[in-house]
């Protein structure tokens, strides 16, 4: 048989409870507003929509991996073209990779940040900047490909 005791804090804390906690009435369960994280904000969303959020995000952090072990492959590929174009590449495979991964990242909180207050998602600009800047790193693999030797 297990005697359960209970404490004079647990007894004021219970009787506190039991009469309705004024903190929690006014500043909810997690504090007053003023101390909640910005992505705290609103109401938990589906599970599944959190961790379809984190997939995207994941994604544009293997995207980002990517990149940089093909600006390391670009630098290591000698004969191909001049060291210095090969290491603007790289140099522009690095920028890339850092780039994707702070929009990965930036889209995953307003995302989160949107579904948590129960609003659209939207539309972003990334999807054009992203494009923009691959059709640059486009135009400069075919810039080695013209300069490299034949």
């Amino acid at each position: 048989m297990r005697v359960e005791r209970q404490t004079a804090d647990q007894g004021a804390r219970g009787a506190a409870g039991a009469q309705g906690d004024p903190r929690q009435d006014e500043d909810g369960p997690t504090g007053p507003p003023a101390t909640r994280r910005r992505w705290e904000d609103g109401e938990e969303p589906d599970y599944r929509a959190t961790l379809a959020n984190e997939r995207t995000f994941l994604s544009w952090s293997r995207t980002a991996l990517a990149l940089l072990a093909g600006s390391l492959a670009v630098l290591r590929l000698s004969g191909v073209a001049p060291y210095g174009l090969r290491l603007a590449l790289a140099c522009y495979l690095i920028l890339l990779a850092v780039g994707t991964a702070v929009a990965g990242y930036g889209q995953w909180r307003a995302r989160q940040l949107r579904m948590r207050r129960r609003e659209p998602l939207g539309h972003t600009s990334t999807t054009l900047t992203v494009l923009l800047a691959f059709l640059v790193l486009c135009g400069i693999v075919v810039a080695t490909v013209v300069v490299g030797p034949h």
